[in-house]
């Protein structure tokens, strides 16, 4: 099965086409607010570089956040109307889980993006070897401290990435003790992460519907103080 993977949750958006023998070709480029003049355009160069038609695609995997307002719409925009036009099947991936799929990786990630307003968004994850994560801790948007209380009780290594270590990197790490090593700030989510996840779900038979393919903003509903949310569909970031 040969699939394409769309990744525009934050101002670093990529591209990438896999199949059951892994990445075929990603590009990646810094398109801040210009996820929409980049994305078809950098598609079609990639698929003409690997000389394939886009009718070759048989699957579309696309990073549903959180992320960024723009660019998650337009990715999954993109995304649905690519599958509709070729009767194709669509797999919605989470964009903390695609973050944390590290090769090489064996134990505890906390996948970190900055979702602005002292928060951030995060998730906690036991990959294993063979890069399959189990999720310990469901997304949520938080200050940062409050996401170190929730993974604190997991024992064991963690390993941190993620933008949001720009800001927040050194006290969540103090917060979390010797454990607790940075992977990078400079770690984004990518569309080859994003395609790697989806495969094994296209391959079992899971499908998205794309009526229930919706972006997750990452930012808590104003009106709900105190509470740990994501948001669906309509709250920007």
């Amino acid at each position: 099965m040969r699939i394409l993977a769309i990744e525009t949750a934050t101002p670093l958006a990529s591209v990438a086409v896999l199949d059951r023998s892994g990445l075929l070709a990603e590009t990646v480029m810094r398109a801040p607010m210009h996820h929409l003049e980049w994305l078809l355009p950098a598609v079609h160069e990639m698929l003409q570089h690997l000389g394939i038609a886009s009718d070759s695609i048989e699957g579309l995997a696309v990073s549903c956040g959180p992320g960024g307002f723009t660019g998650l719409r337009i990715g999954i925009a993109t995304a649905i109307a690519w599958a509709k036009a070729r009767d194709l099947p669509a797999v919605g991936v989470g964009t903390l889980e695609a973050l944390a799929r590290v090769p090489g990786v064996d134990g505890l990630v906390l996948p970190v993006l900055d979702a602005h307003r002292g928060e951030v968004a995060g998730a906690l994850y036991r990959v294993g070897a063979n890069g399959v994560g189990e999720c310990l801790i469901p997304p949520l948007v938080a200050p940062p401290d409050a996401l170190v209380a929730r993974a604190g009780p997991h024992p064991g290594p963690v390993l941190l990435l993620g933008d949001g270590l720009d800001k927040y990197g050194a006290a969540m790490l103090s917060g979390l003790g010797a454990r607790a090593r940075a992977g990078g700030a400079h770690l984004h989510p990518r569309a080859a992460a994003v395609g790697m996840v989806a495969m094994p779900r296209f391959i079992n038979g899971e499908r998205t519907d794309l009526d229930a393919l919706r972006p997750v903003y990452g930012r808590r509903p104003v009106a709900w103080p105190g509470k740990e949310t994501l948001s669906r569909g309509g709250n920007q970031r």
